[in-house]
């Protein structure tokens, strides 16, 4: 699958939970879907830093639920350890 997002269907899924769409969102979407496999908020934060799609770890925090509930990304049982994500490629 492609690294890039389709920002139309983003900006569809995002108007339709109630948040609008930002570059921030969009870069780090696209993080998001450069990542292979399974990853933390850290892992993730990592990333963006090194691809410059964010500043800072906050911004994760603040859009994780975000990108759950529009099912970019799913939450995986980590039995009591740190949460996973996995990133859900959406059409």
């Amino acid at each position: 699958m492609s690294s890039e997002i389709n920002v139309e269907s983003m900006r569809y899924h995002l108007k339709e939970f109630g948040h609008v769409y930002t570059i921030e969102r969009e870069n780090l979407l696209n993080t998001i879907y450069s990542m292979e496999g399974t990853y933390s908020i850290g892992e993730l934060f990592q990333e963006a830093k090194k691809q410059d799609a964010i500043h800072a770890k906050s911004t994760i925090h603040r859009n994780i639920g975000i990108f759950l509930k529009a099912g970019f990304i799913k939450e995986l049982d980590s039995s009591g350890k740190r949460k996973k994500y996995e990133t859900n490629y959406l059409d």
